[in-house]
């Protein structure tokens, strides 16, 4: 052992021996004292937090265990807008209460208030929004008729169908069935809805029996939104009567085929614009088949033909006929177009005979060249002979006078180397009247 160990030792004890002392004995615990309660902020909670006038709404209340009254918890009023009175409560040791409340069915939608009053202490209160929205529109759905035979056409109104909504809050459909069956026929095929409307038509299913059957609408994806109506299906009617021609249509003198069905009755009278022209008997089925000729003499017109019961002139039917053109008129005859008389063929130009050999070129020029001249000089010589003057010995040998006062005498004349003369002058000599003077009138 080392020669300073057991120094070092008693030196480390006795450090220890006086730290103890310097400190003395621990203290004592503290005396138990009663527990402090941790403050709670007042608070109101709604469950549900909206919903239409008239609805039952879930009251909690926190925080309320200052409302006392000498030591004892104090009563808690709830009110609603208006001061309207909903119910009193009282909250437990911790503060808390829970209570229903109903909203007023006259609450307009909107926010609508909610208070937890203490009535012994004002300042110890709370206040919750309640949001009031409208009332939904009950689904309903409407048929018209109610009630029909098999194969009837019944019209569909479908209200109330605001939440039959689609994906990205495009318009939902509806699907109709028939006693839960998808039902036929539907017009149009997918049912729309529009505003919470919709409207539809469907045929009587043809197996229908004569009972009542259920029609129901549902939104297609949202079958909590759907809604049902009662259809009666009723017994098949009786056949209506009916009568049907065979051309409707025809010119005067053609047959006609008349065929009937419906007729639950031993005869049958046919009429022409109310004039009867014969009668039938039906077959057990109701059903008859006959003929009538149009007269050639009828007028192009529309005209009715009538099928009635002779027992029960009000079971029949009718059926509308037309004339498509009067009497038949005979072809008039076509007139036959004169034979034309051919025209009187053409003289034939002689043909000149031709001679033993070719004729001379100039003697057929100057034979043309002779005859032009002789005739230029006959024109000539005549109108030189018609319109030449006359000389003085023509006048010396035809015109003669004489002095006045010889009596009037024929002196000149033309004379004709054939006959008569063609011409003659006659000279009258007459005293001398002098001068003449003539005067104007003032």
């Amino acid at each position: 052992m080392l020669p300073f160990a057991p120094w070092a030792v008693r030196s480390l004890i006795a450090v220890l021996l006086s730290t103890a002392f310097a400190w003395g004995a621990p203290p004592s615990a503290p005396a138990a004292t009663s527990p402090v309660r941790a403050a709670v902020a007042r608070s109101l909670t709604l469950d549900p937090s909206q919903g239409p006038p008239g609805s039952r709404v879930g009251v909690h209340g926190h925080g309320f265990f200052r409302c006392t009254t000498d030591g004892l918890p104090a009563e808690i009023d709830i009110t609603g807008n208006g001061g309207d009175s909903l119910g009193v409560v009282t909250a437990d040791a911790d503060g808390e209460f829970a209570t229903d409340v109903t909203v007023p069915s006259g609450a307009t939608a909107g926010g609508y208030g909610v208070t937890a009053l203490c009535r012994a202490n004002s300042k110890v209160r709370a206040t919750a929004d309640f949001q009031v929205v409208p009332a939904p529109v009950p689904t309903a759905l409407a048929l018209d008729p109610a009630e029909g035979a098999v194969g009837a056409s019944v019209a569909v109104t479908g209200s109330g169908f605001d939440g039959c909504t689609a994906d990205e809050g495009r318009a939902g459909t509806v699907a109709l069935t028939w006693d839960g069956s998808p039902l036929p026929g539907v017009t149009p095929a997918e049912v729309t809805v529009d505003g919470g409307s919709f409207t539809a038509r469907f045929a009587v299913p043809s197996d229908a029996d004569a009972s009542d059957h259920t029609v129901t609408a549902t939104c297609v994806g949202h079958e909590q939104v759907s809604a049902g109506q009662r259809f009666t299906v009723t017994d098949a009617p009786e056949p209506q009567p009916e009568v049907t021609l065979d051309p409707p249509a025809l010119a005067p003198g053609g047959t006609v085929a008349v065929s009937g069905s419906g007729f639950d009755c031993p005869e049958v009278a046919l009429t022409w614009e109310g004039k009867q022209w014969t009668t039938v008997a039906p077959a057990a089925d109701g059903t008859f088949h006959t003929a009538f000729d149009v007269a050639p003499d009828t007028a192009e017109a529309a005209y009715t033909v009538r099928a009635a019961c002779t027992d029960d002139t009000g079971v029949g039917a009718e059926a509308a006929f037309t004339v498509t053109g009067g009497a038949p008129v005979p072809p008039t005859p076509t007139p036959t177009p004169p034979t034309p008389t051919p025209p009187a063929p053409p003289t034939p130009t002689p043909t000149p005979v031709p001679t033993d050999g070719p004729v001379p070129v100039g003697l057929v020029v100057g034979s043309s060249l002779l005859g032009a001249a002789l005739l230029a000089l006959a024109g000539s010589a005549f109108l030189s002979h018609r319109h030449r003057h006359r000389g003085p010995r023509w006048v010396d040998d035809h015109l003669g006078s004489r002095l006045r006062p010889a009596p009037a005498v024929t002196e000149v004349a033309e004379p004709s180397e054939t006959g008569p003369p063609t011409r003659s002058v006659r000279l009258e000599p007459h005293p001398d009247p002098g001068d003449q003077t003539l005067e104007e009138d003032p």
